[in-house]
């Protein structure tokens, strides 16, 4: 049989979009082993489990103590992402994956996708009126200014286009969750991501030590410091952590200022995916131009997402809707993390060497630098009230 008659024959037979999904019996046991990954690591709602691994953590943070009134794995980034990926890495790094749980693993592509969907009623930007336009404008300014930096760092030192996205993403909105809201949009490799979100954690445990230190040798108010400690350290643990590494007022103060930071982040990955789509667009046949893939129009699945995200805004979803919508992003994220932790190997990770972190490292210190003397002259010229 030659491949036009398959082809029509196959056309005959096809009753939805769904006929090309691989059967139940092919996926179940790729998805059973997602699924217990996934209630074995986090406390999910649904799922009456103690024994988990962030049960498991949280004692540990009970023996070990809070460090500047954070727990360690907290500062560590355990979460509902990082723990089924952990899980996952280990298994498939030291017993395998059999070739029957792959067609499973591969529905990880349709995971991601709604994941993101469903996380739009997370980001009410009215939360973050009671700040003042200046900290929002700062938040909003140094959010687009390193993505920028680090995108053309990244192009610099020629880093894959991908990989430098990604961690473009996660360094701009300052939370390694958008290195994997950005998979789908970038096209990026798995390693890629696991590797940018390492960065950008690693990047943080250094930022949150280095800025107290420079905001008390500038004279930075202790309020400013906190400031300082979101939109320059980034992730909230880490960030109180900075805050409260210079005293209990700065420390109070970063959970007042990262509302701004959290409720804005949509911008940041929706800005690195817009730069990459329209570069990819003006030169699609480029040697080095690898973002964004084969995607040619707007997706629309990312359109529901922002048309989700500006009802949030109006605030036509509720709290307790919102917190709702939430527990099921858990459910899906965690999932999705399982299988990407089971579909890499320790060494692909690690073949992508120093140049990534390098990259975070110019850009980060590029934005501590530039944000510690804008919050300086915002208070020096009264925009900001000493």
């Amino acid at each position: 049989m030659n491949t036009d008659t398959m082809a029509i024959n196959y056309e005959l037979g096809r009753k939805s979009w769904f006929s090309s999904l691989y059967g139940l019996k092919a996926v179940l046991p790729g998805f059973l082993a997602m699924f217990f990954i996934a209630i074995f690591s986090n406390n999910l709602a649904g799922v009456p489990n103690p024994f988990t691994l962030a049960n498991l953590f949280a004692w540990l943070d009970g023996v070990i103590g809070p460090l500047h009134h954070q727990s360690f794995f907290q500062i560590m980034n355990s979460n509902f992402v990082w723990n089924p990926l952990l899980v996952g890495l280990i298994i498939g790094n030291v017993f395998g994956v059999p070739d029957c749980w792959k067609r499973g693993l591969s529905y990880i592509h349709m995971l991601m996708p709604l994941g993101i969907i469903m996380l739009a009623p997370h980001f009410m930007i009215g939360h973050a009126f009671k700040l003042g336009v200046t900290p929002i404008l700062i938040c909003t300014v140094f959010l687009f200014l390193t993505a920028t930096v680090t995108l053309w760092v990244s192009r610099l030192l020629k880093l894959d286009d991908r990989h430098g996205s990604i961690i473009a993403g996660g360094l701009s909105t300052g939370d390694p969750h958008v290195c994997a809201i950005l998979m789908p949009l970038i096209k990026a490799k798995g390693s890629q991501v696991v590797h940018s979100t390492a960065c950008v954690i690693v990047f943080g445990l250094i930022a949150m030590n280095l800025v107290p230190v420079l905001g008390e040798w500038i004279g930075l108010p202790a309020k400013y410091i906190g400031l300082a400690s979101v939109v320059g350290v980034g992730n909230n643990a880490q960030a109180v952590y900075a805050g409260f590494g210079s005293g209990y007022e700065a420390g109070r103060y970063v959970g007042w200022f990262d509302v701004a930071r959290h409720v804005i982040m949509p911008a940041g990955f929706l800005y690195v995916f817009v730069v990459m789509f329209i570069r990819k667009l003006r030169n699609p046949r480029g040697e080095n131009v690898h973002a964004t893939g084969a995607i040619k129009t707007f997706p629309l699945w990312l359109a529901v997402f922002v048309f989700l995200w500006i009802l949030a805004c109006l605030h036509v979803f509720k709290q307790p809707a919102a917190h709702a919508i939430f527990e099921m992003v858990k459910w899906d994220f965690s999932l999705a993390a399982a299988a990407l932790g089971l579909s890499l190997s320790f060494r692909e990770i690690a073949g992508h060497g120093f140049k990534g972190f390098l990259v975070t490292c110019i850009s980060g210190l590029v934005r501590i630098v530039l944000l510690l003397a804008a919050i300086l002259i915002c208070i020096k010229t009264g925009l900001l009230p000493a």
